[in-house]
């Protein structure tokens, strides 16, 4: 009888790498490309088209206004609150057949606001249902609980596709919104615990890369669809390609089984699914499963309230979780700030969403390499590159092509070295949470996240209001939080923690090797 723990067991596994990322990680592909179709496609569906419109030539005093203002917000909008501009009568719009909510359910100027309720109520389900919901994954399992979650998605996605009026949709995506983001959150934990620790960077790429593919595949279907309801639709068609590897393929963490709930048994039987998906021969029942290191409290399942009791029991713990969720703060206000704000702050949105895309390749790609060579602390200048260019950024948008200025490519370089952190802290929040607590760790600093997601579709108002200000704001959170990650411990090459326990043996682990360091 061979004694492994479960970190060694997958390991074993992996030997025929291509295999691996074939089989094992198109379920978590087909599901986050059509994350973008679905949350941030109301860039397009709500695009405010201040500047394609004219006036008709029987309007006097909308002819006069746009020559003193030209085509502008400020020249629509005046019209519109003072002279009373009417479609068809003083103005026309020049879509080229396009439709977008803002003009159907006129939500411009004074009713912009309600335009950034829409977007915004996808973050407030997700925050408020990854609150309510923290401790689904560790009590019920993290494939059940992805299982459900993602057949009410799908049904949700295709309700958005038709909404017959303005508050219909909010609602809707409010509850979408909660309901797919702790699907999205629970194929993150699955993700990192059925992953060799050597691959576990090249897993993460391969799941954010959907992301950005769905980036690309939300430009391309915008500009094919005139009528934005068909964005959704596809959306929701794109859930449906996952349904049957999460129903019938992917097992459930044996970490779960194991550390969660005691079972031996279960967590062999997973050990074993996963074996046959990616063609192991490695032969199971001759092994016996152990703990990472040997623990008390390993292997019961905790409550809420025995939880947040560790988070008072162990100090280091409690830093770590603030840490974190002032850094995921930051990260999801930054990304979805520059997501919907692409509009306001680049001269054509297809090619901003195009070029932004191109960025965040290139994250991913310095992601794949930077987590198999380098250590986790280094994120903390990814941070200090965002706020320098976010500075850069403050030069006047006259220097630059007719294209693109150079204060969009400084937002640009921004925004995407903000999602290379964004995309690293879904590794590395893991590696530095005890399986006994991950799920609840990932799922408040994903609310986290969420709340700062839920400022973002703000700053588009915010960068019409003062641009200057709003990137200086922007430039000091990404300052901090760069200072932050510095106090997070190095978890590179380490096999994922078990337990709060353990997570202090090795921090006293690491004070003996300094100390011993510094007398020698």
């Amino acid at each position: 009888m061979v004694s492994l723990t479960i970190e060694e067991a997958l390991d074993s596994m992996s030997g025929n790498v291509g295999v691996m990322v074939l089989l094992k990680y198109i379920w978590i592909v087909t599901m986050r490309i059509s994350g973008p179709l679905l949350s941030i496609s109301t860039s397009f569906a709500g695009y405010t088209p201040y500047k394609q419109w004219r006036c008709l030539p029987n309007s006097t005093d909308c002819e006069a206004r746009v020559e003193e203002n030209g085509i502008s917000r400020k020249s629509f909008c005046g019209i519109k609150n003072q002279e009373k501009l009417i479609p068809g009568t003083d103005m026309i719009w020049e879509l080229d057949g396009r439709k977008t909510y803002a003009v159907d359910w006129d939500l411009l100027c004074d009713r912009e606001y309600l335009g950034t309720f829409i977007s915004s109520s996808y973050f407030v389900g997700a925050l408020i249902a990854l609150l309510v919901a923290s401790s689904l994954f560790d009590r019920f399992g993290r494939l059940r609980v992805c299982q459900i979650t993602q057949i009410i998605s799908i049904v949700l996605g295709f309700m958005m596709a038709f909404p017959p009026n303005l508050w219909y949709l909010i609602i809707i995506r409010g509850i979408f919104g909660g309901v797919f983001f702790i699907t999205n959150t629970g194929y993150h934990i699955l993700t990192i615990e059925l992953t060799p620790s050597k691959l576990k960077g090249k897993a993460m790429t391969i799941g954010l890369s959907a992301w950005t593919t769905g980036q690309f595949l939300l430009a391309g279907a915008a500009y094919a669809f005139k009528d934005w309801k068909y964005i959704f639709v596809l959306g929701a068609c794109m859930i449906c390609l996952n349904l049957y590897p999460i129903l019938c393929l992917v097992p459930e963490s044996p970490l779960y089984y194991f550390t969660n709930r005691k079972d031996e048994f279960a967590a062999k039987e997973a050990l074993k699914k996963h074996a046959r998906l990616l063609g192991s021969d490695i032969d199971l029942d001759d092994v016996d499963l152990v703990a990472s290191v040997p623990e008390e409290d390993s292997g019961t399942e905790m409550s809420l309230l025995d939880v947040f009791k560790d988070f008072w029991k162990h100090p280091i713990l409690l830093k770590h979780l603030v840490i974190l969720l002032l850094v995921w703060l930051k990260c999801g206000w930054l990304y979805y700030g520059f997501t919907f704000s692409w509009g306001t702050l680049g001269k054509n949105l297809h090619l901003s969403y195009l070029l932004n895309g191109c960025g965040e390749v290139i994250a991913l790609c310095i992601i794949l390499l930077y987590f198999e060579k380098s250590k986790r602390r280094l994120l903390a200048l990814s941070d200090f590159i965002a706020c320098i260019t976010l500075l850069i950024a403050l030069t006047p948008d006259s220097i630059g092509t007719k294209a693109i200025s150079l204060s969009q490519v400084a937002c640009l370089i921004g925004s995407v070295a903000n999602a290379f952190v964004f995309g690293a802290h879904f590794l590395w929040t893991q590696e530095l949470s005890p399986t006994t607590h991950r799920g609840r760790i990932l799922s408040l600093s994903s609310s986290s996240a969420r709340l700062g997601s839920l400022l973002g579709p703000q700053a588009t108002l915010l960068f019409t209001w003062n641009k200057s200000a709003t990137l200086c704001i922007f430039a000091s959170v990404a300052l901090i939080s760069g200072l932050l990650q510095i106090f997070l411990p190095e978890t590179r090459g380490r096999p994922l923690p078990s337990t709060a326990a353990e997570i202090i043996s090795r921090r006293d682990q690491q004070k003996q090797k300094q100390y011993k360091q510094c007398n020698s």
